[in-house]
């Protein structure tokens, strides 16, 4: 045997010469380094946490705006399909006359009614899930059933 090796294995010490450590950033066990660690750790967790809560809350936003359209842009159409032949119908009969919010909510209706009407002869498809098909009748369903109303609101 070498006289280091036997120095080593039957010596006092139990390593023969100083040994090389790992010094700064490769031995990580000071306490400033693991304050750092846990630093940027927890920035990226709140970063992470808040990419994923915008991304559901926008998600939230659109499933809503979505479901409002879905349900309110049909019978926004009715409305407005109403309006625009029932206030002009009231005008020219002299039942009723028009104010600044009377001619407001009118050119609102014409606005929103024509959008409709646009879309219809554009072919565009439908807001609710339903056929092109089934939307127009139902567009055309709707005038016709504001006609009915305006008329009946004009006999009684």
């Amino acid at each position: 045997m070498n006289g280091n090796l036997s120095r080593f294995f039957l010596g006092l010490r139990w390593y023969p010469d100083p040994m090389l450590r790992p010094s700064g950033s490769l031995l990580a066990s000071s306490r400033a380094a693991q304050r750092r660690t846990l630093r940027l750790e927890v920035v990226r967790l709140a970063a992470a946490v808040t990419r994923k809560t915008a991304v559901a809350v926008a998600d939230l936003v659109g499933t809503a705006a979505d479901l409002l359209l879905m349900l309110g842009l049909p019978l926004l159409y009715a409305v407005a399909a109403y309006l625009t032949l029932d206030l002009p119908a009231r005008l020219v009969a002299g039942r009723a006359h028009f104010s600044g919010t009377g001619l407001l909510v009118f050119l609102a209706a014409v606005g929103v009614s024509l959008l409709g009407v646009s879309r219809m002869l554009r072919g565009a498809p439908p807001v609710a899930p339903v056929r092109p098909k089934f939307a127009r009748a139902m567009l055309l369903a709707t005038w016709a059933a504001a006609l009915l109303l305006t008329v009946a609101d004009l006999a009684g």
